[in-house]
């Protein structure tokens, strides 16, 4: 299959388009100028948003999708399927920014946006399998499990029982109720249904499993090959460093610490690595 490399935005009262190559895309100004001007499908606004948002430019992602709301013409078949697009991919961007959030007023503030605008897709398809799996997913991130279930639950009953989102949102719930095989189980489902497109999250949660069920050279195993899929995966290199630790012999000490100084070099707020790393030297009674 060709990739698509551009997208076209037909002239208002012209046969002509506008061709705006993804490897060239203007600045998210420019860019509303034309979409305001020739007021193009919704459909079109989502793509160039998609477009902004894998290229790092998030404040064009967002200024595109929330002049989307707004100003994209709907008047086409299926458009409600491109506004729920339009109104979770917002949604899903703002889980994320409050997840990420160091003051807890701006995950709230986040977290609020999003609410606002799930709720919104509520009113337009209420059982749209995306839809219900990015609100699980909200509901997760909010440490509101019972309600993430339900989400997961759903889906997984009514509408597509082999739906991988679903089932790792489902596993993370199992996982924080301590269910931890049940989360394996459901780990590894995933990995048999999507061997090939698994990425290094998925081995990790295996590995943290297997962790609690205290298989440990199984949860090193699922570790490194999370590591091999991403070598920059804290979670994972944390998670071996913990291992190595807990040997208490001296070889495997000095690799946990290695392990940890690479993982806070990284991602300095990652709280597990700053943890057992304060934990390790005030036990060496290394303040320096």
């Amino acid at each position: 299959m060709t990739e698509v490399k551009c997208v076209e935005i037909p002239l208002r009262d012209s046969d002509e388009v506008i061709e705006l190559d993804f490897d060239q895309l203007p600045q998210d100004h420019e860019c509303l100028a034309i979409l305001k001007e020739e007021r193009p499908y919704l459909r079109v606004w989502n793509t160039l948003a998609q477009q902004y948002y894998k290229q790092d430019q998030l404040q064009a992602f967002l200024s595109v999708l929330e002049t989307a709301v707004e100003e994209a013409a709907v008047d086409y078949p299926d458009s409600d399927q491109d506004l729920m697009t339009c109104l979770d991919s917002l949604a899903n961007y703002y889980v994320d920014l409050g997840k990420n959030a160091k003051s807890k007023d701006v995950t709230r503030d986040c977290f609020g946006k999003a609410a606002t605008l799930f709720s919104k897709g509520d009113k337009i398809i209420m059982h749209h399998e995306g839809h219900l799996v990015s609100r699980g997913c909200f509901y997760l991130a909010d440490e509101k499990f019972d309600q993430a279930e339900i989400q997961f639950n759903f889906v997984l009953t009514q509408l597509n029982k082999k739906n991988p989102p679903a089932m790792l949102g489902k596993a993370s719930v199992l996982f924080n109720r301590r269910d931890y095989l049940g989360a394996l189980n459901l780990y590894k489902e995933v990995l048999r249904l999507k061997p090939k497109s698994c990425r290094a999250d998925l081995r990790l949660g295996i590995g943290h499993c297997y962790a609690k069920l205290n298989k440990l050279d199984l949860a090193r195993l699922a570790f490194e090959r999370a590591l091999q899929l991403d070598p920059v995966c804290v979670g994972a290199m944390v998670g071996l460093a913990v291992l190595e630790l807990n040997t208490k012999m001296a070889d495997s000490i000095r690799n946990g610490v290695d392990l940890l100084s690479r993982a806070y070099t990284i991602d300095q707020t990652n709280s597990m690595a700053l943890n057992h790393l304060a934990n390790h030297f005030f036990y060496k009674k290394d303040f320096n």
